[in-house]
């Protein structure tokens, strides 16, 4: 065989695997963003039982869902930045803490709902956690997110309340 065909070949083998790992990548981050965004429009205990949506928001405002779970390794981190920000909400606004572990016993202000029920937990469909999601009144998840520290829970926090603040056209 020729140098120049046999070079010709072994390019073209390398481009195909080029092609097909690019293929693979596409694929692989248009599935890591459609589970960020996991949830959003779907009405908490739709489908199920009145009880999960009840249990979770309140009927006059926004509640801050946090999703932990117990093999959490920086759910110790988050829950401190919900005992910071829970006394500085809006009124319209409340925290839920939603964890798997029945015994769950950290310290939290009394303005921070703890639910330690792990079929409620597992009806939050997040396929993440430490997970923030904002719910309406009516139990309609409007955004969800990923908090991967306390900082980064403040800051979803403060963006959401700064959405609040600016007139809507």
């Amino acid at each position: 065989m020729d140098p120049t065909s046999a070079a010709v070949i072994v390019l073209a083998v390398l481009v195909a695997l080029l092609f097909a790992a690019g293929a693979g990548l596409y694929r692989r981050v248009r599935e890591l963003e459609l589970a960020t965004y996991h949830g959003v429009g779907v009405r908490l205990g739709a489908g199920q039982d009145e009880p999960t949506r009840s249990a979770v928001t309140t009927p006059d405002g926004t509640t801050l869902v946090v999703k932990i779970n117990r093999q959490c390794s920086i759910c110790d981190e988050v829950l401190l930045a919900v005992g910071k920000l829970a006394p500085t909400l809006p009124g319209d606004h409340s925290f839920a803490v939603v964890s798997d572990d029945p015994g769950f016993d950290k310290s939290l202000p009394e303005q921070v709902r703890v639910i330690k029920d792990p079929a409620i937990w597992r009806s939050i469909t997040v396929p993440y956690a430490p997970a923030l999601l904002v719910v309406g009144a009516d139990g309609l998840v409007v955004f969800t997110t990923p908090v991967g520290s306390g900082d980064a829970l403040v800051d979803v926090v403060d963006r959401v309340l700064d959405r609040r603040r600016e007139p809507q056209p």
